[in-house]
């Protein structure tokens, strides 16, 4: 069972960079691809009518499931929604994606208090959770708890498993609620203003999507260089000692 999970697990992460990077080479280069793709999708958006608010809250959801969360588009189909539908029906639309989100928030959270890190020990390194990044986790839960939970839900892989690490960690139950709720409802109000903006200025942000991408990432690893090269040295010198642990050289 274990190795058919490992095989899954592989296939699934591969095709998730092959698809990313795909979808980045038709952004940068085929433009006009990505136009055509969103106009499609506005009017299909516009066709399902309140359909869309199932939409909201299945997105949300599922985005906020362990594992899973990490690999669906939660966010990307929230901001078009909210862009096409939510104009007009924000209110509706904000309620059910903060439903949606806070339900799968605290599914994570009770299967990490019912299980404990037994999960993440066992299968966490077959989508890039071990025990060095569940400590991590687990010393800013401590230390930032309500900003960990509220800001880590824009966190493309980490809004995944910080509500289970929560759960695993021993979070009072009625904190997290009160983080959840909290965080939940400024993502779905924050990814519904966003899909305004990109609605109305997609194409001048598809045309310099290249130029976006360029300077966002100049001004992370910016960021990383200064600010963060020590804990990024103390976490490459840590995950190292867990692998050598896991997978010891025969000699």
């Amino acid at each position: 069972m274990k190795k058919i999970l490992i095989y899954i697990s592989k296939f699934v992460m591969i095709l998730f960079v092959i698809v990313s990077l795909a979808l980045l080479f038709i952004a940068i280069f085929k433009p006009d691809w990505i136009k055509l793709v969103i106009e499609w999708m506005g009017s299909l958006i516009t066709t399902l009518g309140p359909w869309n608010y199932l939409i909201a809250f299945t997105s949300a959801l599922a985005e906020s499931l362990p594992v899973i969360g990490s690999l669906v588009p939660g966010m990307n189909i929230m901001i078009l929604v909210g862009g096409f539908w939510g104009k007009i029906h924000i209110v509706e639309t904000i309620i059910f994606a903060s439903v949606g989100a806070m339900l799968g928030n605290y599914f994570g959270y009770f299967l990490g208090q019912k299980y404990g890190t037994k999960i993440i020990a066992n299968y966490g390194d077959y989508v890039g959770i071990g025990v060095t990044e569940q400590k991590i986790m687990e010393r800013q839960i401590e230390k930032n708890g309500f900003w960990y939970i509220v800001l880590g839900k824009f966190h493309g892989t980490l809004r995944a498993f910080i509500p289970f690490i929560a759960g695993a960690s021993g979070m009072h139950a009625k904190n997290f609620w009160m983080y959840n709720t909290i965080g939940s409802i400024i993502w779905a109000t924050s990814i519904n203003l966003i899909g305004y903006f990109f609605i109305d200025n997609y194409e001048q942000i598809v045309d310099n999507i290249g130029k976006i991408i360029t300077i966002i990432t100049i001004l992370v690893l910016v960021y990383l260089v200064i600010f963060q090269r020590e804990s990024l040295k103390k976490y490459w010198d840590d995950k190292t000692r867990e692998m050598e642990e896991k997978y010891p050289s025969k000699k």
